[in-house]
């Protein structure tokens, strides 16, 4: 067992953590295990949540099963659509109520028609940008033709599925990262009690900037790694974000673009995570409850495509599997699904039961410095101003805003739990959100330095708190 930042993470915001964790379905600890050699031989692990990456070749085609519900994220080229079905109907799959189409390039929507074909679909889920390719245009037709409820994807909305599970769309955003297919891919983070996944279709280093930006959790401690591999995904930052224990690539054999690229490999392991191949490993099964989790390669022996409802077994004699159990890490702070984002009648958005959301009270400023020492222009993060929590419950911030006198563009809330008693401070400039800091990311000052005023507004636009400063002295 190696030792785990995450572990230390935690041990610096306890408190944080318990809350958290007393929050989400299940209490979970953590247990980063093993390295890129190899993974220490445990039992399996039983659980409600069965994450299938799909050996499809040179393509990806991923499956979540969570009770009776059904998500399929993309299906390989076009000669594998019939393996994709063939996976899914070993498994019991009668019905796929999410389909999700990252992005139009046909190692990920070939096998979309076989599968079409084969299963009724609750919806799906699109990336929106336009392709003139022919398949991606009989894509679409098929779906027009079943009326198959459409959305397109964007950043900040949340998909319910089941209430277990926690579906939040990190990217594209709102306003596309320009015409690239492989940058607007849509970008999925699943979380099902303490386990994060993040899926992240063929998304660029240039849309992980964005998703860096914009605040929303990206730690997970399963990641499909983007882009099959290649150079033009994973850059260091983004996996210092991520901080993944499994990472899954998905490719061929001997493919003719040299998958995977050596710097995001070395980036991964930079970062400790054992890495699993479906060119080596065959398809690979993550398995939790919430609480644990195991893997399972096929290669290895271990029987995957055991019917819903049992545990894996029968594994053979060199089957490896890999278990552990998950402590949110503090910059988890999403405890269900966001407000924010577009709402449609086919995909609803909920909240979750217990931390409050809107026209809190407890929450106020507590303190202001709209004066910033020296030259403003240069010293942004000198402006701040702090929020506290004298509740008695947590409050869910998501969506919040926070804006001048001058109704200047607000501060939008990312993803934020206030915990009783805590505060955060947020920065004018840039900087690394944490549990105590955020930052709005300006290029220059906001407060005015000779009077200003605060406003504090919940998601519905309700004014919660404002304050000139001078009544907190």
């Amino acid at each position: 067992m190696r030792s785990s930042p995450l572990l230390s993470t935690v041990i610096r915001a306890g408190l944080l953590v318990l809350l958290i964790a007393s929050l989400l379905t299940a209490g979970c600890f953590d247990a980063r295990t093993g390295g890129s050699a190899g993974f220490p031989l445990q039992q399996g692990t039983s659980g409600d949540l069965r994450a299938y990456f799909f050996d499809v070749g040179q393509g990806d085609a991923s499956a979540i099963l969570i009770k009776d519900k059904v998500i399929l994220i993309d299906a390989g080229e076009v000669d594998q659509g019939d393996r994709v079905v063939e996976n899914l109907q070993r498994l019991g799959v009668t019905r796929i109520d999410l389909l999700v189409a990252t992005h139009p390039h046909s190692d990920h929507i070939g096998g979309m028609q076989a599968v079409l074909a084969a299963f009724p679909v609750g919806r799906v889920l699109d990336s929106g940008l336009p392709s003139s390719s022919p398949l991606y245009e009989h894509f679409l037709e098929t779906l027009d033709q079943k009326k198959i409820p459409y959305m397109t994807a964007e950043s900040g909305q949340t998909i319910d599925i089941d209430p277990s599970v926690r579906i939040l769309v990190l990217s594209p955003p709102k306003e596309r990262i320009g015409d690239d297919l492989n940058t607007n891919s849509i970008v999925l983070r699943i979380s099902c009690g303490a386990l994060d996944l993040l899926y992240t279709g063929d998304a660029t280093t240039a849309a992980e900037d964005v998703m860096e930006k914009a605040g929303y959790p990206l730690d997970a401690e399963i990641l499909k790694v983007g882009h099959h591999g290649s150079y033009s995904s994973g850059s260091a930052a983004f996996m210092r974000r991520v901080r993944p224990e499994i990472a899954v690539i998905s490719l061929a054999k001997d493919n003719p673009y040299g998958y995977p690229h050596r710097e995001p490999l070395q980036r991964l392991q930079d970062t400790g995570a054992v890495i699993c191949r479906t060119d080596r490993d065959g398809t690979i099964l993550v398995r939790s409850n919430g609480e644990t989790y195991s893997v399972v390669r096929e290669n290895d022996g271990g029987n995957i495509w055991s019917p819903p409802g049992t545990v894996p077994s029968a594994f053979g004699a060199t089957a490896t599997t890999m278990t552990g159990t998950i402590t949110p890490s503090a910059k988890s702070i999403l405890p269900g699904t966001l407000p924010a984002g577009p709402s449609d009648p086919a995909v609803p958005s909920g909240t979750p039961p217990v931390p409050r959301i809107g026209n809190a009270s407890p929450v106020f400023f507590s303190a202001v410095q709209f004066d910033a020492p020296g030259d403003d222009t240069k010293n942004l993060n000198g402006e701040w101003v702090r929020l506290a929590n004298r509740g008695e419950g947590a409050v869910l911030l998501t969506g919040w805003t926070i804006s001048d006198r001058n109704t200047a563009e607000p501060y939008r809330f990312p993803a934020f739990l206030l915990p009783p008693g805590s505060t955060v401070t947020v920065y004018t400039g840039s900087g690394e959100m944490n549990t105590t800091s955020l930052y709005m990311g300006r290029s220059g000052p906001l407060w005015g330095n000779n009077g200003d005023e605060a406003i504090l507004k919940d998601g519905s636009g309700t004014i919660i708190d404002r304050t000139s400063g001078e009544d907190l002295t």
